[in-house]
């Protein structure tokens, strides 16, 4: 006489899913980081609308430096935040007080005058900062 045992090869069994599958899951959110890493530095906003010269050796500029805005018109914005021509000495010292940091880039419109462009760099002058760099839009 035979016996059939329960859980063998003959018998089915109607239990739930013990395991869930989250390799979907993982590439979906790799695919995202991935994008996310691509378009950050891509977002870089000085607060005004600036249209930048153009040059041949056009570089790229980290955000994590102190940033300042000179429109057309010749309104300031220091990371982004509009600011007054003569809050801007104070608010340079501050930032790099705080930031410890020694570079500022200029993002002057291509129609900025020149008394506000030599404005910010005494001002980052007498801030402290060390190193200029001027922003342009490679060509």
């Amino acid at each position: 006489m035979a016996v059939k045992m329960a859980g063998g090869r003959g018998s089915r069994s109607r239990g739930g899913f013990t395991e869930i599958n989250i390799t979907p899951l993982t590439d979906v959110f790799l695919v995202l980081v991935i994008i996310l890493l691509i378009t950050a530095p891509l977002i870089q906003d000085s607060g005004l609308k600036v249209e930048l010269p153009t040059s041949k050796s056009g570089d790229k500029t980290e955000q994590r430096n102190i940033t300042v805005g000179i429109d057309a018109k010749g309104q300031y914005a220091l990371n982004g935040s509009k600011i007054s021509a003569d809050a801007l000495l104070p608010a340079l010292q501050k930032q790099a007080k705080e930031t410890g940091q020694t570079v500022l880039v200029v993002q002057a419109d291509a129609n900025a005058r020149q008394k506000d462009v030599v404005r910010v760099m005494d001002a980052a002058r007498q801030a402290g900062l060390k190193k200029l760099v001027v922003a342009t839009q490679q060509n």
